[in-house]
């Protein structure tokens, strides 16, 4: 039996890579809360999937070909079911556009960072909320149907500037990011924020190893806190669905 502050832990498996300085930050935020809550590390096995580059360009700013990386969050979520993982989570907002496939596809529960973030806002009374995100994420309306069925008012970037945050998205996963690309997001936010939004969602997991500011909502700490949380509460099990 695994104990973790004398209780007993469940072990997490992380669909990796998406993008990869991400997957990096949110284990090292798991390792973080654990060093400070707990006296032992949690359980937790990252699969990085391996898709080819040229996905990821085309999902992000072109709004193309994302059902070509189905295959491999799929390949990804069988191993980690084959390795006894208790429940998955996937920090990477766009590919939760299958989110119910694949937990159809999974014998254990997936996390959404979907509904975390829903519940993270609604306990948090924001009413007026700007997203920044992939293309596909805001075509799909993957948050705006949600929000705005909770009586959330979403504020979008202009049809320019979207392309232009797009591409910066890019550009962050490349490790081509540059100061100015922090001028013309900061520019970005200052519009959504001039157009009445309370805060700003960050519905692009990789948006926060480059923007950080009181009034960004982060997905990514979003869905480590919800991983903790269950990591540390076995018990925690109705709100997943599994197979």
């Amino acid at each position: 039996m695994n104990i973790f502050g004398h209780r007993k832990i469940q072990r997490v498996g992380i669909v990796g890579g998406l993008g990869p300085e991400t997957t990096t930050e949110f284990y090292l935020d798991l390792i973080r809360k654990s060093r400070q809550n707990f006296d032992s590390y949690p359980s937790i096995i990252i699969d990085n999937v391996p898709f080819p580059f040229y996905l990821e360009r085309d999902i992000i700013e072109k709004s193309v070909n994302e059902i070509k990386l189905l295959p491999f969050l799929k390949e990804s979520i069988e191993r980690l079911n084959k390795l006894d993982v208790d429940f998955i989570v996937i920090p990477c907002n766009t590919v939760h556009i299958f989110i119910e496939e694949l937990r159809k596809f999974s014998k254990v529960p997936i996390i959404s960072i979907l509904e975390e973030t829903l519940n993270f806002i609604q306990s948090n009374s924001i009413k007026k909320i700007g997203l920044l995100g992939t293309q596909k994420t805001i075509e799909s309306k993957l948050y705006q149907i949600p929000l705005e069925k909770n009586g959330i008012h979403v504020i979008l970037p202009a049809e320019n500037n979207q392309k232009l945050l797009s591409a910066i998205i890019v550009k962050i996963l490349e490790n081509t990011f540059t100061e100015n690309d922090k001028t013309v997001l900061q520019k970005i936010m200052y519009d959504l924020k001039s157009n009445g939004s309370e805060h700003i969602l960050l519905v692009c997991t990789d948006l926060q190893l480059v923007l950080k500011n009181e009034d960004l909502v982060d997905t990514m700490q979003i869905l480590a806190s919800a991983t903790f949380d269950r990591l540390t509460d076995i018990s925690k099990n109705t709100n997943f669905k599994g197979r």
